[in-house]
């Protein structure tokens, strides 16, 4: 892709909290990130992905914003992340950030794919309408928006392979805490 001066950036942010459920998925997988994230600022203070909606409630999931200063990952503030960034036109940069804020707008028409991320664990690939967990939907966001290939990743990902994004540039490697300032 041209870098020039319409170029803006995209976050995929890709995060280890500690959460029990989290630490299920690290066992069963062994990778050390089990959850991913999108941005649109290298400043992780505003993340969209599928998640837990109530902070102390995890299995209630669906589409959420994310911050370290409220909601779930508030709780998780010292969770471990990986920050890649992605130089994107600023016309695709607009209409990715236009399609997740209309999402998130929308947000109680979209539900965590539970079934999708059990058989994911099995290699089996299951899609729902209006249903992802989080690699899924950063996933999809990207191929949809032609940021990467449509094949650069199998159908089904888990969050750690998201670090090895074509043109990805990871700019940040530590604890979300530190990273956010707060």
């Amino acid at each position: 892709m041209p870098k020039n001066d319409s170029m803006k950036k995209i976050y995929v942010v890709v995060s280890q909290t500690g959460s029990i459920v989290s630490r299920i998925i690290r066992r069963v997988t062994g990778d050390k990130y089990t959850h991913a994230s999108i941005a649109f600022e290298e400043d992780p203070t505003s993340m969209y992905s599928f998640g837990r909606i109530y902070k102390n409630f995890p299995i209630w999931g669906g589409f959420v914003k994310e911050s370290p200063s409220h909601g779930a990952m508030k709780k998780f503030r010292t969770a471990d992340i990986v920050v890649v960034q992605l130089s994107v036109p600023e016309e695709k940069y607009r209409e990715v950030n236009e399609y997740i804020l209309e999402m998130y707008a929308q947000r109680k028409k979209y539900h965590y794919n539970y079934l999708g991320l059990f058989l994911a664990r099995h290699g089996i690939h299951f899609r729902r309408k209006m249903h992802f967990y989080c690699s899924e939907f950063v996933k999809d966001i990207l191929e949809r928006f032609d940021i990467v290939d449509k094949g650069d990743f199998a159908k089904v990902v888990r969050p750690i392979e998201l670090l090895n994004i074509r043109g990805g540039k990871i700019v940040y490697q530590g604890k979300l805490c530190e990273y956010a300032g707060t």
